[in-house]
């Protein structure tokens, strides 16, 4: 990926050229905190980091490990301290692929599913998916969410399937979205959407594709990483890197339901470029943070962000694929995947808290 450092006005004009709305931002005068950056934790010397808190307070970590040229494992790790020290626990590998992107989520029945990109490279690729009984220890296959083994050899992009990311939806459905090249050979072809999968049950069947975010008509531009997560109102909202984009923007969607989404790309949100995540706080505010490795809080879903200052990497632009957790109260954390996986853990005030001291 290149990168090209254009002045924010330079970029907003190129937007909205595209006819991409843009959210406005504070400039980095009026931007401070929320949060105040503490302590730092090594999790693992493996690459694509990402992790949930577990029913029993423990939190389970997914990264991979490239052990040879043709297969990679999903090597899984547990906290019992709130992510501050990490202990091996399995691993995922399926031989002669090459595995990575790990996701995670437990359901309310307790199982716990584990999902990934499995490749034999311009081959075959799959999102399969895993189940755990007993909180991440040992791991069975259960299903297949998506597929492409017909690749069209010779054609660009690769027909690839990338980043599957699960949420829950309402009436005990589970959601996938992920990355996918495979329209790409269609009428009109896309050079990648974002799509999305439905389960109704817990996992074992997937129904049919969903767009969740494409070039309207088709082209070159690649919507892909999609994260989604429900608002405190009940909506959902997907975020996603676009590149062909202003270095990767990332743009984010609002849905009703988690099922049925606005065409288009989205609205853009200044400063975040590649590799998006967002969180949803307990207090309501959006975190949002990208390969910018900037973190920006919204408090009106969206339509307003404000960037805070410092940010918890102070890396710059990298491929370093952050991901933002809340780890308590009045804390986060910032997993980011630089040199091996790390957690950066900050400290906030509650947004009911804050108002009381202001007023």
């Amino acid at each position: 990926m290149r990168t090209i450092d254009l002045p924010l006005p330079v970029r907003c004009l190129l937007l909205l050229i595209c006819g991409v709305a843009v959210t406005a931002i504070r400039s980095n005068a009026e931007a401070s905190g929320p949060f105040t950056w503490g302590v730092t934790t090594h999790v693992a010397n493996t690459g694509w980091g990402r992790m949930i808190r577990l029913a029993d307070g423990r939190w389970l970590s997914v990264g991979t490990l490239y052990p040879s040229s043709t297969t990679n494992t999903l090597q899984l790790q547990i906290s019992t301290d709130n992510a501050r020290t990490w202990k091996k626990l399995s691993g995922v590998e399926e031989p002669g692929r090459r595995m990575d992107n790990g996701e995670l989520i437990q359901l309310p029945n307790g199982t716990v599913l584990l999902s990934g990109r499995s490749v034999i490279e311009n081959a075959s690729f799959h999102f399969p998916v895993y189940q755990s009984k007993n909180n991440g220890a040992t791991w069975t296959f259960l299903s297949m969410a998506e597929t492409n083994d017909a690749v069209v050899r010779g054609n660009q992009p690769s027909q690839g399937l990338w980043e599957p990311k699960f949420f829950l939806l309402p009436h005990g459905k589970l959601g996938i979205a992920y990355a996918s090249e495979k329209h790409s050979v269609g009428t009109p072809a896309y050079s990648q959407i974002c799509g999305e999968r439905v389960s109704s049950d817990n996992g074992a069947t997937w129904g049919p594709e969903i767009v969740l975010v494409s070039q309207v008509g088709g082209g070159g531009l690649r919507p892909g990483m999609p994260v989604v997560i429900q608002l405190r109102d009940g909506r959902y909202f997907e975020i996603c890197e676009v590149v062909g984009l202003d270095n990767a923007a990332v743009f984010f969607k609002i849905s009703p339901d988690g099922v049925h989404w606005p065409s288009g790309l989205g609205t853009s949100i200044a400063l975040q470029h590649a590799g998006p995540w967002v969180a949803s706080l307990a207090d309501g505010r959006l975190v949002v943070t990208s390969c910018s490795n900037q973190v920006s809080t919204s408090l009106d879903n969206g339509r307003t962000w404000t960037l805070s200052v410092p940010p918890a990497w102070n890396i710059g632009f990298t491929l370093s694929f952050p991901a933002i957790y809340q780890t308590g109260p009045r804390e986060i954390a910032v997993m980011n995947t630089h040199d091996g996986v790390h957690i950066r853990f900050g400290s906030f005030v509650p947004r009911h808290l804050k108002a009381k001291i202001e007023n």
